[in-house]
C-alpha cells in the first residue's frame, strides 16, 4: 500500500473516529477503553454504558493506532443494535414471517445451504421464523431466511409462532456477516467481505486438518510492504517467534489471508481477514490474531475448556477447534500471493468496492441478500449479509460442536 493510500485511510479513520465519538456521546451514551499491546497496533477493550450508566454491549477492537480505537466503538454499536434489533422482531410482522422447515427449503435459492436442508429432514414440521432478505443484485426476489441463523440471543427474543422444537440446531445460531459503517453502502461491504472471509476460513480449517497431505499457501515474509513487515514484527515479539502466515484465497477470486502464532499457547487463536487490497486484508489478520491472543490471555471465556473436553468425541472438530499451528509450519508452501491493491476511502470507492465484490460472486454462482436490525436515517447502519451456500463452519473454531453448513461439505465427506 503506498503512502498516499496509507494517508487517505488514516485521514478517512481519523473521521469515522470522531464521527462514532460524537455519535454515541449525543446519544448519552458512554464508553470505557482499556487498551494494551503498542501504541502503533493496540488492541482496545471496550465496555458500551447507556445514559443510566449501565453496560449495555462489549467489544474488542484491532487495528493500526486509532483504528483500533475506532474499531471497538463501531463495533460496541453493532453488537447493541443486533440485539436490540432481535428484541424488536417480534413486532416486526412486515419482515418477519414464520414457515414450516419444509416450506424454507422449498426456496429455490437455498438449495446450497446444507444445514437447513438437514434441520428440515430432521423437523419437517418444525415452525421457523424467517427474516425477509432484500437481494443485493437487481431482478433477484427477496428470500425468507431462518432468523436463528444470524440471531445468537433468539432464545432470549422469542417470536411468537416458532416452536423452537429444532432446539439441536440452535449451536448454529452465529452472527457471520452482521456488520455497521458510515454508511450502508460501507456496511454491506463489511458485511459481505466478513461472509467471505468465513467461507475460506471454514474451507482453510478442514483442508488443514483433515487433509495432511495439503500444502497451505504461506505468505513469504520477505515480500510483506513495510508498514505490514512492521506489524509483522510485532507479533512475532509478542508471541516469541514469527506468526504463519497464509493464503486461504478461494476460488471466489477475493484476497483471503489467516494468521497464526508459532505455537499453540492457547487453543484456536488465529486471525483472518478479506478485502479487494491484499495488503489489508493480510493486516486484519495479523491484528486479528494480536487480538485474538490478548482475548484469550484475558481468561474471560471459562467455558472453552468443557467445550473442548466435549469435543474430544470427534476429533477431527477438536483438531478444528484448536487450529493448533504445530505441523502446518512444515507443510506450508511458498504459493502465498500479495498483489497490491490500493485500498480507495470514500464513498464513491466503497460503492465501486461493493460491486466489484458482488460481480465476482455472481461469477462463482452466489447471490448476496441483506437485513437491517435499525431504522434506516440518521445513524450508522446495522446490517447482516447472507450468501446463501458460503459456508460458516468457521464457527467451530468457537469450540461450537458445527459441520459445515454449505458447500465446504465436500471437504468433509472426501475424508471419509
Amino acid at each position: 500500500m503506498g503512502a498516499r493510500a496509507r494517508a487517505e485511510r488514516s485521514a478517512g479513520v481519523g473521521e469515522a473516529l470522531e464521527s462514532i465519538e460524537s455519535f454515541l456521546t449525543g446519544l448519552g451514551f458512554s464508553a470505557e477503553l482499556v487498551s494494551a499491546g503498542s501504541p502503533e497496533f493496540p488492541v482496545h477493550r471496550c465496555v458500551l454504558r447507556d445514559p443510566q450508566g449501565r453496560p449495555v454491549a462489549e467489544s474488542l477492537g484491532k487495528g493500526a493506532g486509532e483504528q483500533s480505537r475506532a474499531s471497538a466503538l463501531f463495533e460496541a454499536w453493532q453488537h447493541l443494535q443486533h440485539q436490540r434489533g432481535q428484541a424488536a422482531l417480534a413486532a416486526d410482522p412486515r419482515r418477519v414471517r414464520v414457515l414450516a422447515a419444509s416450506t424454507v427449503v422449498a426456496q429455490p435459492q437455498l438449495r446450497g445451504e446444507g444445514m437447513l436442508h438437514r434441520l428440515a429432514a430432521d423437523y419437517p414440521d418444525a415452525r421457523l421464523a424467517c427474516l425477509r432478505l432484500e437481494p443485493m443484485a437487481q431482478g433477484a426476489s427477496e428470500l425468507w431466511y431462518p432468523a436463528f441463523a444470524r440471531s445468537p440471543v433468539c432464545r432470549d427474543h422469542p417470536i411468537p409462532g416458532d416452536d423452537l422444537e429444532y432446539e439441536p440446531y440452535l449451536r448454529y445460531a452465529y452472527d457471520s456477516g452482521t456488520a455497521t459503517g458510515m454508511s450502508e453502502p460501507e456496511a454491506l461491504l463489511h458485511g459481505l467481505l466478513e461472509a467471505v472471509e468465513r467461507d475460506a476460513l471454514s474451507h482453510a480449517l478442514l483442508n488443514w486438518y483433515v487433509n495432511d497431505t495439503y500444502r497451505p499457501s504461506g505468505v513469504d515474509p520477505a515480500d510483506l510492504p513495510a508498514d505490514i513487515s512492521r506489524l509483522y514484527e510485532y507479533a512475532t515479539d509478542r508471541f516469541g517467534g514469527p506468526p504463519l502466515l497464509i493464503d486461504m484465497t478461494s476460488d471466489l477470486e477475493i484476497p483471503a489471508y489467516c494468521a497464526l502464532p508459532p505455537r499453540a499457547r492457547h487453543p484456536g487463536v488465529l486471525g483472518s481477514g478479506a478485502s479487494l487490497d491484499a495488503e489489508y486484508a493480510l493486516e486484519r489478520a495479523l491484528t486479528e490474531v494480536v487480538q485474538s491472543e490478548f482475548n484469550m490471555s484475558l481468561g474471560v471465556d471459562r467455558t472453552l475448556g468443557n467445550r473442548l473436553a466435549y469435543l474430544r468425541r470427534w476429533p477431527l472438530l477438536e483438531r478444528c477447534a484448536r487450529a493448533d499451528p504445530a505441523g502446518l509450519a512444515d507443510r506450508l508452501s511458498r504459493g502465498g500471493r500479495l498483489p497490491g491493491r490500493a485500498e480507495r476511502t470514500g464513498e464513491p470507492g466503497v460503492r465501486r468496492r461493493l460491486a466489484a465484490v458482488l460481480e465476482r460472486l455472481e461469477r462463482a454462482g452466489f447471490t448476496a441478500y441483506s437485513f437491517r436490525w435499525n431504522p434506516s436515517g440518521p445513524g450508522f447502519p446495522v446490517v447482516t449479509v447472507v450468501v446463501p451456500g458460503l459456508d460458516t463452519f468457521a464457527m467451530v473454531h468457537n469450540a461450537v460442536p458445527v459441520l459445515p453448513t454449505g458447500r465446504a461439505a465436500r471437504l468433509l465427506a472426501g475424508a471419509r
